[in-house]
């Protein structure tokens, strides 16, 4: 995880890597408390998702924060696989 917040401020680099390295330090957060709670998500579409919707159990995390993360699991998605330049400066901003 720290490895990737570090990576999300390397300035050289596109706003799209530093986003995702961001999103993947937040989704290996939550990940963290899933596993702490005892629970793993099998690996298949959508495990990403189901990791996110998990913080409303395993940390009590407020609906609208989750809906936010899910907000940038599609951005990141829409990044990773349909469109460079996907992010903008302020997006990676609101991270």
């Amino acid at each position: 995880m720290q490895r990737s917040l570090l990576d999300s401020k390397v300035e050289a680099v596109s706003t799209d890597l530093r986003f995702i390295a961001a999103f993947n330090a937040a989704l290996c957060s939550a990940t963290t408390a899933l596993r702490a709670s005892g629970h793993r998500t099998v690996t298949q579409a959508g495990h990403h998702v189901k990791t996110i919707e998990s913080l409303e159990v395993t940390i009590k995390a407020d609906p609208k924060l989750i809906q936010r993360f899910k907000t940038f699991n599609n951005k990141r998605n829409k990044s990773v696989y349909d469109v460079a330049g996907a992010v903008s400066d302020q997006e990676l901003k609101a991270w």
